[in-house]
């Protein structure tokens, strides 16, 4: 995975997120629209001028003084915090087996 910041703003931000799928990038917009800082995230796989592969890229529009990168930070520690819960509750499960 390599990320790009394409633009940023006071409360927008514009990132590639090259190498992912819609697997991961489902997850971060989705996790965005939970947090009430967001005014609005989703994601676009594009065909950049410089490449013959699509790759996705990732808008966040953030509530007036709300900084985007933060927020984006906050959202991936959020998901890895839900990554290591499940991983927890399945490795628990498997034990029950």
């Amino acid at each position: 995975m390599e990320i790009t910041i394409l633009s940023q703003g006071k409360d927008e931000m514009e990132i590639l997120v090259k190498g992912e799928t819609h697997t991961l990038m489902n997850i971060i917009k989705a996790t965005l629209l939970e947090d009430p800082r967001v005014e609005t995230a989703f994601y676009d796989v594009k065909r950049l001028s410089n490449s013959v592969e699509r790759e996705p890229v990732l808008y966040i529009k953030t509530m007036p003084g709300e900084k985007p990168i933060e927020i984006l930070k906050d959202v991936a520690e959020k998901i890895m915090a839900m990554c290591g819960e499940f991983s927890s509750a399945f490795t628990k499960a498997v034990k029950q087996k």
